[in-house]
């Protein structure tokens, strides 16, 4: 009984400090260097990668950033540029 006990014990206790899950490496910095594409490619998790390069696409203009678009254009009027504003409608 007491060698069962012992055993169980043992093995419980090897088995407590096993995860299956490798740890996650830290995200890098967000500056120039770090957020250029070859960069972003060398990060092997796919949420960090993911997550950093959003980050990196929100970065302020004046960081090295995508400046907002001066003439922000709607999808329709891209998709149809010469087409008429709103449905028509037929009689």
């Amino acid at each position: 009984m007491k060698k069962t006990m012992l055993l169980a014990g043992l093995a419980a206790a090897m088995l407590a400090g096993c995860d299956n899950k490798p740890a996650i490496p830290p995200m890098p910095e967000v500056n120039d260097t770090n957020c250029q594409i070859e960069a972003i490619k060398k990060i092997e998790d796919r949420a960090t990668r993911e997550t950093f390069a959003g980050l990196c696409s929100r970065r302020s203009p004046a960081g090295g950033g995508i400046a907002p678009t001066e003439k922000p254009m709607n999808w329709l009027e891209l998709a149809d540029p010469k087409g008429s504003k709103g449905q028509e409608v037929k009689p």
